[in-house]
């Protein structure tokens, strides 16, 4: 939906959580092809980054919690990007999601890591 009542990540959190699983519902997103889903990517991607970066999952989950912000990195590391460049993401938020595929010490240390508060 365009305009939906409630945002898509919010659906997504709901159904995982309902469900106790994530990768079908991220499954059925990487298979809609479509403007109004990538912008709802996008929306959802720049909700999640903080979270993600900081180790924590994105919503606060009952189950798995490191599982499921593991598969969600993961998941969002290999999917979005491309799609968000063709909704002409900002590049700050292409950064992001690169950095948030990262392990070890070395992207908390390093120069391009966003300077928020955790």
């Amino acid at each position: 939906m365009p305009d939906p009542a409630v945002p898509a990540h919010d659906v997504l959190a709901l159904c995982a959580e309902a469900s106790a699983t994530l990768g079908p519902w991220l499954g059925t997103w990487e298979t809609l092809d479509r403007h109004v889903a990538d912008r709802h990517l996008a929306e959802a991607a720049a909700h999640w980054e903080y979270d993600l970066l900081a180790d924590r999952p994105p919503w606060e989950a009952w189950d798995d919690t490191d599982i499921l912000r593991a598969e969600l990195a993961t998941w969002l590391v290999r999917h979005a990007p491309a799609r968000l460049r063709a909704q002409d993401a900002p590049e700050e938020l292409l950064h992001r999601i690169r950095l948030i595929g990262l392990t070890g010490p070395t992207p908390w240390e390093g120069p391009y890591w966003p300077h928020h508060r955790y």
